[in-house]
This record gives structure tokens, sequence and C-alpha cells, in this order.
């Protein structure tokens, strides 16, 4: 089972943005809260679970020997992706980006209904976004390759 290295590095790229601990220690109970309340409004479980899909199905249109082991793949994302194991540090990440009437103001709009959409819309947007990326960076891979190629020439030349 391998996935492409665009997969490798998106899911790296989520992990460590939903890992990375902040120390948020002089955070209020209020800001806390606001924070949570945030994550709630969000319906953090249904936008991961949504990410996760979107990103399994682009990983599996590019890689269809993975199909059979979708089913596990998605219950272990679950499990390390889901709200119950991620809340505390996300909460950690929203406390330490924003202020308590920040947050509160974001959730404010998220319970709008075009703040609805955009959190309905986030993940096929995400998907769409490496996608886009993705593509991008296949069409241009000779440049890519000739940068490397030039830049470790000049990496083992001798000192002059």
């Amino acid at each position: 089972m391998k996935l492409s290295k665009a997969g490798i590095y998106f899911f790296l790229i989520i992990l460590l943005l939903f890992f990375f601990q902040i120390n948020t220690s002089f955070a209020s109970d209020e800001h806390r809260k606001s924070a949570n309340q945030l994550l709630d409004t969000m319906d953090l479980n249904r936008l991961l679970a949504g990410s996760i899909d979107a990103i399994l199905q682009l990983e599996l249109s590019k890689n269809p020997t993975l199909k059979p082991f979708e089913k596990t793949m998605k219950v272990f994302f679950s499990k390390y992706m889901s709200d119950e194991s991620l809340r505390d540090q996300f909460v950690d990440i929203y406390v330490e980006t924003f202020t308590e009437n920040e947050l509160n103001t974001i959730n404010a709009f998220y319970s709008t209904s075009t703040g609805k959409k955009v959190l309905r819309e986030t993940p096929a947007l995400m998907a769409k976004g490496a996608k886009l990326g993705e593509q991008k960076v296949l069409e241009n891979i000779s440049e890519l390759r000739k940068m490397i190629e030039a830049e470790a020439k000049r990496i083992q030349a001798p000192p002059q």
C-alpha cells in the first residue's frame, strides 16, 4: 500500500497542524469556552470526516490499488482525526490564534447561512485546492528537476 507523495505531504501537513501543541495555559476559561463553542458550531466531527473523505477519494482516484483498503484507512483516520481525539489541541490552536472576541465574531459568522455554507464546502474546497496544486506541480515538474540538478551541481562544485 503506497500513498502518492502529494497525498503523504498533505496528510503530514494536516497532522502537523492538528497535533502541534501550543502552550495556552494563560487562556481564561471563557476564552477556552468560546473556542469550544466555535468548534461545536463548526461541527468539527463532520468537518473532519468530510475532509478525510475528500482526501481519501482524491488519493484513491490517483492510486486505485488502495481501493481495497479504503474502509481500513477511514477507520484509522476516523480514530485519530476525530473531534474526540483532537478537540483539546484544536482549542489550544484557536485560543493561541484568536482573542475571545474574535472567536465570538467567527462563531457568529459561522452561525449565518453563508457561514454554514463555508463550513459545508470547506472539505471539498480543500480537496480541489490540493488537486489543483498537485496538477500545477506536475505540469512544471521538469523545471523543478532542472532547478534541483543545477543546485546539486552548485553544491557539489569545489569552492573557488
